[in-house]
């Protein structure tokens, strides 16, 4: 029993960092957002519709300038990478490193500015800012020059990804450290590319990221967020089966198939599925997910175990609330 019961921890594992597809794969989170020339210039806004909690009261006056490569100005703040989120293409998303504020400008999808929404680090709805553009002027805000990444970031990026997301970036079979038009990159033997541009930017590309580039972040926020992961595996003995694990991870509207292949693996039986279920429950919220969680016992033969996992629920990153829903198939097969 002990056997099986250690690889469904550790395949609870693999499957608990799929959660964390918000700091590799940001296609089922948060797109790269492009900014109409249209909405570039300086703008005389007034904040309004105040809730319990906004740092900012009503009737404030506060100039907001939009610049070129996604800047935008306020209060002495440059914030950049604005994003669009959850498939909607109205709004463009900046948010403040240290308080978690998040700054929403619509709408982008017309070219026409609307307002520019206010949230908390939660997602909250705190306020409003509104107005009109003063002027096309973009002087005094700007993004600098970035400083290149140094070699000794960009070897980090690969290593802590190796190791922390193995399933997606193996070392085993991964390439050397390869550079081409500008980018540094390696690839790894299930046709998964990670990058890094001149400026400091991660992208994603091949096998369950599609095949084109996806823009993750920057580098040093990248690594924050990798450096949080722990990873503790307990050793698993090894075995006669394969375990096939596959089925779907869907977060904020978006879904993304799964197909994980782990061989040499003990062979649970039907007999352990309640010791299953309290140990891939118990895991699951170890990573931080909470909601409804359910282990089923399909089918259990001689020769083949099949459970079926699903997780309805919620899930905390970076200050961010993110839907999560599960619906995974762990197939056991016998050698």
């Amino acid at each position: 029993m002990m056997p099986a019961i250690k690889t469904l921890r550790n395949t609870a594992i693999a499957c608990a960092t799929l959660v964390s597809t918000a700091l590799i794969s940001t296609s089922a989170l948060a797109q790269a957002a492009t900014i109409p020339t249209s909405f570039l210039g300086t703008y005389n806004l007034t904040y309004s519709a105040a809730q319990p909690g906004s740092p900012i009261t009503n009737g404030t006056q506060v100039q907001v300038v939009l610049a070129p490569g996604g800047v935008m100005c306020i209060a002495g703040f440059t914030l950049t990478n604005p994003v669009t989120k959850s498939g909607n293409t109205a709004e463009a998303h900046w948010t403040e490193s240290t308080s978690g504020l998040t700054l929403s400008v619509s709408n982008i999808g017309t070219g026409n500015f609307n307002e520019v929404n206010v949230s908390s680090a939660a997602g909250a709805f705190l306020g409003q800012l509104s107005g009109s553009k003063a002027s096309t002027s973009t002087t005094g805000c700007g993004a600098s020059t970035p400083t290149a990444p140094s070699p000794a970031k960009i070897a980090e990026l690969f290593e802590e990804a190796q190791k922390k997301f193995s399933e997606y970036f193996p070392s085993t079979g991964a390439s050397a450290t390869l550079t081409l038009d500008g980018y540094t990159y390696r690839t790894y033997p299930n046709n998964i590319y990670l990058a890094i541009d001149g400026s400091g930017d991660i992208y994603v590309m091949g096998g369950v990221f599609g095949n084109s580039p996806l823009k993750q972040g920057p580098l040093d926020a990248i690594l924050s967020e990798l450096a949080k992961i722990e990873v503790d595996v307990p050793a698993v003995p090894s075995g006669n089966s394969t375990l096939v694990i596959t089925g779907t991870v869907g977060a904020m509207g978006f879904t993304t198939p799964i197909s994980i292949t782990i061989d040499n693996l003990p062979m649970p039986s039907g007999s352990d599925i309640d010791d299953v279920r309290k140990s891939v429950q118990d895991q699951y919220k170890d990573s931080g997910i909470t909601g409804n969680i359910t282990v089923t016992l399909i089918s259990s033969s001689s020769t083949s175990t099949v459970f079926n996992i699903k997780f309805n629920g919620t899930m905390v990153t970076s200050g961010i609330t993110i839907t999560q829903v599960y619906d995974l198939t762990y197939t056991y097969t016998k050698k």
